[in-house]
């Protein structure tokens, strides 16, 4: 699936921004969790690289779909071909 690059980029950038202000915010507290300060700094390499991808074209579709889970309506990002019954956007996932 093709997607439009610059308003790609333009959401990953917003999304880096929000997580390094996390970062920022729980980076000088000693209570935190090591894992979680771990995750919150994986998940910011990995956005970069993303975006690096992006820009460099070395990324030229996006193998994924944007769905909306059933229960909580957040939205997230699928295997276009994952079978309805295994998606969190159906209501058969959660009725088993």
């Amino acid at each position: 699936m093709n997607f439009d690059k610059k308003t790609t980029l333009r959401n990953l950038k917003a999304l880096a921004e929000v997580i390094e202000k996390k970062w920022v915010m729980i980076s000088g507290d000693n209570n935190i969790n090591p894992r979680l300060m771990n995750e919150v700094k994986n998940d910011l390499m990995f956005l970069r690289g993303l975006m690096d991808d992006i820009e460099c074209d070395r990324i030229t579709e996006f193998p994924l779909v944007e769905k909306t889970n059933f229960m909580s309506g957040k939205t997230f990002l699928e295997e276009p071909d994952r079978p309805y019954f295994c998606s969190p956007s159906s209501e058969t996932f959660w009725s088993s």
